[in-house]
């Protein structure tokens, strides 16, 4: 099996690197690795794909995915989820002591 780790372009603050793999069937397969300002934010799995360029491409669109999803909730001050106000409810379980 072959194996590449590979640096993905993201958005200013991100990282983002990729390690893929040939499979003996000769398809790709691997994870990669997202940071924001270094902090390791989230581990995708990429599962096997036809070809190297489709492998490269569901990794850029989960990736994209991910960031998308994150940058609104960057933390922009105490007590404050991007625009929205940190609600501390949201995040404990019925009973839990805060």
């Amino acid at each position: 099996m072959d194996k590449l780790r590979l640096v993905i372009e993201v958005p200013a603050g991100w990282a983002c690197w990729v390690e893929l793999v040939r499979t003996h069937h000769g398809s790709y397969a691997g994870f990669a690795q997202l940071s924001h300002a270094g902090v390791p934010r989230c581990a995708l799995v990429i599962t096997q794909q036809l070809s190297w360029e489709a492998a490269l491409e569901r990794t850029k669109v989960r990736a994209d995915h991910f960031v998308r999803q994150w940058v609104p909730q960057v933390d922009t001050g105490p007590g404050v989820l991007g625009d929205r106000p940190l609600d501390i409810d949201h995040f404990t379980q019925p009973g839990a002591v805060v």
